[in-house]
């Protein structure tokens, strides 16, 4: 049904082009994730884990959501600290300072809704990332929250730094994040500036979400949890930067492809 829709996701993603969402219906949010779900299963690579986006209110009422949104990370698009990263000039992207949550037990579907207790105990290791933002629609972002469930929560690549294993110790509600952009500081926040109040709580929202009741959360999976310093604009040959505290630092350069 959704499959010539997913077909042209995929294809704008890998081509960097943008579809007439003009000629696009999405009638509301089940729909969008069908949509979502038919781009996985035409991918030409393989879901490492899942990114969480607007994760304030504030986010959600300017994207025209009821609630938060997810959307799978590929393999393809995903990078270490340090790496360049390829964009198209016809993506307009937007990168966010997260932190990102890797799972050593699957929180495999189930009736009874997952604890943040439960995410804890699943937990391999905390490390910092970037998520870069973009739609293949030509849209703006806000008030057109569907459209960007099905475009795959809109994530364009993600970067991950150096894995924590030791953890427990840190704050994760008020763990710091500063992000410098060419050498100037341009935001900064920390990680329980959610309505989860912290990471682990987003992990157990996505693990609970009617999006994955045939999936589950699996052993291995990377979860992105959120920004920490908002949305920023960037373009080709812009080198980022961020410092997440005890979570450790992170960096990349964009390029163009």
């Amino acid at each position: 049904m959704h499959d010539n829709l997913a077909q042209l996701l995929w294809q704008a993603r890998i081509d960097g082009t943008v579809i007439d969402a003009t000629a696009v219906q999405i009638a509301d949010q089940g729909t969008a994730y069908e949509i979502q779900h038919a781009v996985s299963e035409i991918a030409e690579s393989e879901i490492v884990g899942f990114k969480i986006g607007a994760t304030t209110q504030a986010a959600i009422d300017a994207l025209g959501l009821s609630e938060s949104m997810q959307g799978p990370l590929f393999e393809r698009f995903c990078h270490s600290s340090g790496d360049e990263v390829p964009t198209s000039s016809q993506h307009k992207v937007l990168l966010e300072t997260e932190v990102a949550i890797g799972l050593g037990q699957a929180l495999p579907a189930r009736d009874a809704a997952y604890q943040e207790s439960d995410v804890r105990a699943a937990v391999a290791w905390i490390a910092p990332g970037f998520e870069l933002v973009a739609t293949r629609f030509n849209i703006e972002l806000a008030g057109h929250g569907n459209f960007l469930i099905a475009d795959g929560g809109v994530n364009m690549d993600f970067v991950l730094g150096e894995k924590i294993t030791d953890w427990n110790h840190i704050d994760l509600s008020q763990n710091p994040a500063t992000l410098t952009i060419n050498g100037q500081e341009t935001a900064s926040g920390h990680s329980g500036m959610t309505l989860f109040g912290n990471p682990l709580a987003t992990v157990a929202w996505l693990a609970n979400h009617f999006s994955l009741k045939t999936r589950g959360l699996r052993a291995g999976d990377v979860i992105t949890t959120g920004t920490c310093t908002g949305m920023t604009p960037v373009v080709a040959n812009d080198e980022a930067q961020a410092d997440l505290g005890l979570l450790g630092k992170i960096s990349m350069k964009l390029i163009e492809s």
